[in-house]
């Protein structure tokens, strides 16, 4: 399914939260909103939902209009067939696992072949041998298996994820990262993922829409989004940034300490050193700014380095 979103805006209370904005999400593709808190991203997924309605534009999901503020339409939430995935799971503690699954598919009458939709839902999921337990006997990471698995089961075209890992431990977090976006790609559907994460958004993603102030301020790869940001605010909330000056910044891993032939030279003050088991992070100031790069070494506080920047290495903003 792919999702257009045009010139779309959203107010609340005379305070607008989302700006005009045109969004195009491809066919089975992993997006993700990436954005500080307040920046949109949530809204914007509401109004894909059809939770929220935008006060201006229009929203498509391959040729049909689910949204128009200008033609009023506006096709509620549970015939849009999306698939949900939220924060805290959303699961009824009364309820089996196989029923928690299945209540979708009840709700929407498409009881035929109930059981065995559910059982490959399950399967898909790792959790065939769970169907009898309830959610207070399962784990974080398997609540979460069964949120993802109760969003599949009724087919849809595309799932909706708004922040569904951050109350996981963060180890978990780094697993389940990995088994949902494989299954999103073995499913084949088109995923709209919410997070204030920059781990998680570069590592799942195809593309990214990074948000300030209800404005998208890039639209890109993981790969764009770091090493060719548009603004400066990509450039200052993705990732680290060290800033020559107003306008020019690099990334830490393009800063050496060892000369290299060609390259730019500064000198910085180192304050103080981190070590990180493979490498040393330094922490230094050069002007009035302050850089983070990495060494082989320990280098003492106060010590004044020469570091070496290649030209094509700087980011021009």
């Amino acid at each position: 399914m792919e999702i257009r979103l045009d010139g779309i805006t959203k107010s609340f209370a005379h305070k607008e939260v989302i700006q005009n904005s045109s969004l195009t999400i491809a066919s089975g593709s992993f997006t993700t909103l990436l954005g500080p808190s307040g920046c949109g991203k949530t809204t914007l997924l509401r109004m894909i939902a059809g939770l929220e309605a935008p006060d201006t534009g229009s929203v498509f999901f391959n040729d049909n209009c689910v949204f128009s503020a200008e033609k009023a339409i506006n096709i509620p939430p549970e015939k849009r067939g999306l698939g949900f995935v939220f924060q805290d799971f959303a699961l009824w503690p009364h309820m089996s696992v196989f029923e928690n699954v299945a209540f979708g598919l009840r709700a929407s009458h498409k009881t035929e072949k109930l059981e065995e939709k559910v059982r490959a839902a399950l399967h898909a999921v790792q959790l065939d041998d769970f169907a009898q337990r309830y959610p207070h006997q399962l784990s974080g990471g398997q609540q979460q298996r069964v949120a993802f698995a109760r969003a599949i089961v009724i087919a849809p075209e595309c799932i909706l994820f708004d922040e569904p890992l951050s109350a996981l431990d963060a180890l978990l977090r780094e697993e389940m990262r990995v088994e949902l976006r494989e299954l999103v790609a073995k499913l084949g559907i088109t995923a709209v993922f919410v997070t204030h994460d920059q781990t998680e958004a570069m590592s799942m993603s195809d593309k990214i829409a990074v948000l300030s102030e209800g404005r998208i301020e890039q639209y890109a790869s993981p790969e764009e989004i770091y090493s060719a940001p548009e603004t400066e605010f990509v450039a200052k909330f993705v990732g680290s940034s060290n800033w020559i000056d107003e306008h020019r910044m690099f990334r830490p891993e393009k800063a050496s300490v060892v000369r290299m032939d060609g390259a730019d030279e500064f000198e910085v003050t180192v304050v103080s050193t981190q070590f990180l088991g493979t490498s040393y992070q330094l922490h230094t100031k050069y002007r009035d700014s302050n850089w983070t790069f990495f060494s082989d070494r320990r280098i003492a506080a106060g010590t004044k380095l020469p570091v070496y920047i290649y030209d094509q290495d700087i980011i021009c903003i």
